[in-house]
């Protein structure tokens, strides 16, 4: 299956768990979604690893061992200033600010000698990035009084682009559900964290009794099960810009799950932005088409979930 289709299946797999998320944090804050959400997903991965060709010998790290930990490590630190820089900067600046992943992951594959990106290719992405920034309605920021929040978002958009090429090392040598498993449940730690900042434990045990609420949390574990798996094959298969880049169609997607389930519609410069988004992929899937390139291997880090306006169900 070429990389093209996983980021498109990854690009529609996070846009529904995006949505779902909006439904789930109506009943459980952030932390104690994370955590049961979690639950939901490791159990699901480690089934799936285990019933499949190989059990529980494809979960064999041998020399991995240290890159698995780092790896968990920069996720539990993705999430803790994603989630911490809502206190301190706005989810609309967030949002925006957590893209800027696609400037450094292009950053340090170059710097590193890792990726290589030509004129053409490098002159869409300010297109499809101003796209994306019409969609989201992010046109009108106001940075005064936000620096602390924003640094941290910025600071998470660095370790998610790092944590990439941590995983794409890792992905040379295990398969796609066992690495997202690992990133799974290792780094599930950093929503135990919040849990214990957000001091909410009785609205917990109250959404416990709500059949609805536990159904939600549970459904979105099992979206990013399956939404991961595909995330790193994609990146097994493309280089780590280039997923990033299809990434940007996320909000695109996700709009479109909006007006088709609560009719929310957009505006004309939303329209716009869309269209600049759809038409620099476009663009990038005939170049691509024209010198298809080797597999590079690769991954990406843990939930990069935000508060309201989500782009990703792990990594």
């Amino acid at each position: 299956m070429h990389g093209i289709a996983f980021a498109l299946l990854t690009v529609l797999t996070t846009a529904a768990w995006t949505l779902l998320l909006r439904h789930v944090l109506e009943s459980w804050s952030v932390g104690w979604a994370g955590v049961l959400s979690r639950i939901a997903t490791v159990a699901s991965l480690g089934a799936w690893v285990l019933a499949r060709g190989g059990g529980w010998r494809r979960l064999r790290c041998g020399r991995l061992w240290g890159w698995v930990l780092l790896m968990s490590a920069v996720s539990i630190a993705i999430n803790l200033l994603l989630f911490g820089s809502l206190k301190y900067t706005t989810a609309t600046h967030q949002a925006l600010l957590f893209r800027t992943d696609l400037l450094f992951a292009l950053l340090i594959g170059a710097a590193l000698g890792l990726e290589r990106i030509r004129a053409g290719e490098f002159l869409l992405l300010p297109v499809m990035l101003a796209g994306m920034v019409l969609v989201t309605g992010n046109s009108n920021l106001q940075f005064q009084g936000h620096w602390i929040g924003d640094i941290m978002a910025i600071g998470a958009a660095v370790f998610f682009a790092a944590n990439a090429f941590i995983i794409q090392h890792i992905l040379r040598r295990m398969d796609a559900e066992a690495t997202a498993l690992y990133n799974h449940a290792l780094s599930t730690w950093g929503f135990v964290v919040l849990i214990f900042i957000e001091g909410n434990t009785g609205e917990a045990l109250q959404a416990l009794r709500r059949l609805h609420a536990v159904i939600g949390v549970a459904a979105l574990g099992l979206v990013a099960a399956v939404s991961l798996p595909f995330y790193y094959a994609a990146l097994h298969r493309m280089a780590v810009w280039k997923v990033r880049a299809w990434m940007l169609a996320t909000p695109v997607a996700t709009a479109a799950g909006e007006w088709l389930l609560w009719g929310t519609r957009l505006s004309l410069v939303q329209w716009l932005g869309a269209a600049m988004v759809l038409g620099g992929l476009g663009v990038l899937i005939a170049l691509e088409s024209r010198t298809p390139t080797a597999p590079t291997g690769g991954g990406n880090s843990m939930t990069e979930a935000e508060q309201t306006q989500s782009t990703s169900p792990g990594g």
